[in-house]
């Protein structure tokens, strides 16, 4: 296998068989269905244009972690000091927006006094009482709760399975189709690994590094793995965003040691989700995490659900062989290539015709 890899997730951003061929095209090596956003007949779809169009795809679970549920409308927004409740049953009631959380198996383990944190940058709460396992929350900030966004008990671990139903159920139809590329989510150890390859002793497995037990339990991680991959967003669920950059430099050294390939997600084009172009910061950052050491880069939000999911592939791959050619000494010796395809980047590029 030559390294380094470029592995991208499939969305409604590329959610086609013309969006596939063309990341194909540009260079994605593994195609990763998220099954926290996908569902099982998703996955069956997709296995089926990857065969018609000789693509590898990886199956991903959902793994261990809290998700929200709104039953109607994608968002409940907050203002600071206002009540709302997370309620336990399904709500019958079509024509209300009320907030769940999923698995259901969490209710228990919330506990009055706690704060949780609703994704990245949303709505933060603290618990002021629980009613018939109904939660009933005080808002703390201006903010947004959205549909299937991770939910955080603050500074508090609690248990979770490592696999969800679906997650079993997705790795058993994953054997089936013939899909052995499986990504663990939130691996904490090896029982997860091994619980993987008890459903498909053919897997290829890919831990997820994304708690601080991934990393407390980093050496036999790596041992068990085929490969692990640093999810930088999700790991800044459980560590200050501000010790990403030295959490990376030592997963990798980590995974090095162990000789197992380690690949980083998030934030890589976010520029590229909403945006046309990309930031030299971007630029320089998988440049410097190739350098550090990293087998391969994954996009994520930037090819499921952002605007330029194909340039977003272009430009990593172009910055995969330049790394090569710097590797080899040979720096400037295709700086007429042309690779990539978009109107607006060949401009910055200089390569408008």
């Amino acid at each position: 296998m030559e390294y380094p890899e470029l592995i991208c997730t499939i969305g409604p951003s590329s959610d086609s068989k013309d969006k596939l061929l063309a990341l194909k095209k540009a260079g994605v090596d593994i195609f990763r269905v998220n099954m926290s956003h996908a569902s099982i007949d998703d996955l069956k779809r997709f296995q089926m244009i990857a065969e018609e169009i000789n693509i590898k795809i990886g199956v991903d679970t959902e793994g261990a972690q809290i998700r929200t549920k709104i039953s109607k409308g994608k968002q409940i927004t907050l203002k600071k000091n206002e009540s709302f409740t997370i309620y336990c049953i399904p709500n019958k009631n079509e024509e209300s927006t009320l907030l769940s959380l999923y698995p259901e198996s969490v209710f228990p383990l919330i506990q009055v006094g706690q704060l949780l944190r609703f994704d990245f940058n949303g709505a933060v709460a603290k618990v002021i009482s629980i009613n018939q396992g109904n939660i009933q929350c005080h808002c703390l900030n201006n903010g947004v709760i959205g549909h299937n966004k991770g939910v955080d008990i603050l500074n508090q671990s609690v248990f979770i399975p490592d696999f969800t139903e679906k997650d079993i159920n997705a790795l058993e139809i994953s054997k089936s189709l013939g899909i052995n590329e499986v990504f663990i989510s939130f691996c904490k150890s090896v029982h997860a690994i091994n619980t993987a390859r008890k459903v498909n002793p053919n897997a290829r497995v890919t831990s997820k590094i994304e708690s601080k037990l991934s990393i407390h339990n980093l050496h036999n991680i790596c041992k068990f793995s085929d490969s692990i991959l640093i999810d930088r967003g999700d790991l800044t669920r459980e560590i200050s965003i501000m010790d990403i950059p030295f959490a990376q430099r030592g997963i990798v050294h980590v995974a090095q040691m162990n000789q197992t390939p380690c690949y980083v997600a998030t934030n890589i084009l976010e520029s590229l989700i909403n945006g046309t172009l990309p930031t030299r910061a971007e630029l320089n950052d998988i440049v410097g995490t190739l350098e550090m050491g990293a087998s391969g880069i994954v996009l994520a939000a930037e090819t499921a659900i952002g605007n330029k999911p194909i340039l977003c592939a272009e430009i990593v791959s172009e910055l995969m062989h330049r790394y090569r050619l710097h590797k080899a000494g040979l720096l400037f010796a295709d700086l007429d290539r042309d690779e990539i395809t978009d109107d607006e980047m060949k401009i910055w590029l200089n390569r408008q015709q």
